[in-house]
């Protein structure tokens, strides 16, 4: 059992480093099935509300590679699908002693994260052209994550009591390394996350915000800001681009209802579907989790991620009231960690973001796996 906790807590912590992380996801693999198979598991919450939708999705998308139009693409992408049991694993692994050990080890991480984005800004990656991204891959990934990992800082800092009180150092240097990415789907998530905070802690909180977007206004520099004006400019060129998606992605559901075109196949035909105004001819995908199921996946496929999300955000929000203590400061730190990313996931295809994903579930799990076992 330790050593399969240690694991999860390893996946949550290293997601942001694949090559680190897929060695914990495979050990988490064999040390929990080695746990179960002992019955040292027998009675602990596996998030039963949550199993089920995964697997469904996971059936879809094996059916959907079957129907792709190049099958052998397809399947070779469904491999990832094997995490979904991160969920159930942390569940039953992260109780009152390992959930600590995970935002500790996340405290640590997103701190790395944040200076490294932030020294990159000062040495001259401050613009669109040239973002920062930290030792990621991608800059929509590195924002992603620290949306994450502040995320559950502020939650665990705000409602884990005093002695939880310093992860909001860590969480401001994720929240400026967040504002100088100049990604506006994070900003967005940033704010929806903070608005479900005041919600589970202290609604006079709402009474600060304006402040801080203030003090934002004044002390950062100018492009920033202008950054995140531009967010309602539907003539901006990155909006606009992002109006096509939808147009064309919407023509693919319609051509392909039931299955979609396959995993890994929207962006292949995207310009067979992409309108001629479109400022770009080829995309990755088509930034937006719901559409880019649809169309990937099919129309029964974007109704269990639905389920998927419904059963998460009704079982922790209604757990909420009767917790105290570390369960509590747990729920509500992953349920305001996984608005915020679905919130963002509007604007950007991070269901399937590997580094993001991975972290995503180890907190959807941890959060209906302390919410199932009840007041402390």
């Amino acid at each position: 059992m330790t050593a399969a906790a240690l694991a999860v807590v390893g996946v949550g912590v290293f997601s942001a480093r694949l090559a680190a992380a897929n060695v914990f996801v495979l050990a988490t693999l064999l040390l929990a099935a080695r746990a179960w198979k002992s019955g040292k598991l027998a009675g602990q919450p596996w998030a039963r509300c949550l199993v089920a939708p995964l697997v469904v999705f996971a059936a879809i998308s094996f059916l959907s590679a079957l129907w792709s139009l190049e099958p052998s693409i397809s399947l070779g992408k469904l491999g990832r699908l094997l995490v979904f049991f991160l969920v159930p694993a942390a569940a039953a692994l992260l109780d009152d002693r390992w959930w600590p050990r995970l935002v500790v080890g996340v405290a640590g991480m997103a701190t790395v994260l944040a200076v490294w984005g932030i020294i990159e800004y000062s040495m001259g990656a401050d613009s669109l052209q040239h973002r920062i991204q930290g030792p990621l891959s991608h800059y929509m990934t590195y924002s992603g994550w620290l949306l994450l990992a502040v995320l559950v800082l502020v939650g665990q800092g705000l409602l884990g009591g005093s002695r939880w009180i310093w992860l909001l150092a860590p969480a401001s240097l994720g929240v400026v390394a967040l504002l100088l990415s100049y990604t506006r789907n994070a900003w967005v998530g940033l704010g929806v996350g903070l608005l479900l905070l005041a919600a589970v802690w202290r609604r006079r909180l709402l009474l600060v915000y304006p402040v801080v977007v203030l003090a934002v206004w004044a002390l950062f520099p100018r492009a920033v800001v202008e950054r995140a004006v531009s967010m309602v400019d539907l003539r901006q060129e990155a909006n606009y681009d992002r109006l096509c998606m939808v147009a064309s992605g919407v023509e693919m559901v319609r051509d392909h209802p039931w299955l979609g075109v396959g995993p890994d196949m929207v962006k292949r035909l995207y310009p067979l579907y992409r309108r001629d105004d479109a400022p770009r001819w080829r995309v990755p995908h088509l930034h937006n989790n719901a559409l880019q199921i649809a169309a990937e996946r099919g129309l029964p496929a974007l109704g269990v991620y639905l389920w998927l999300l419904v059963a998460f955000f009704t079982r922790t929000w209604r757990s909420l009231p009767s917790l105290a203590g570390v369960r509590r400061a747990a729920v509500a730190a992953t349920l305001i960690a996984v608005a915020g990313i679905t919130a963002a996931g509007l604007f950007e295809y991070n269901f399937w973001d590997a580094e993001v994903q991975y972290l995503t579930l180890v907190l959807m799990g941890a959060g209906v796996g302390m919410s199932e076992r009840g007041p402390a």
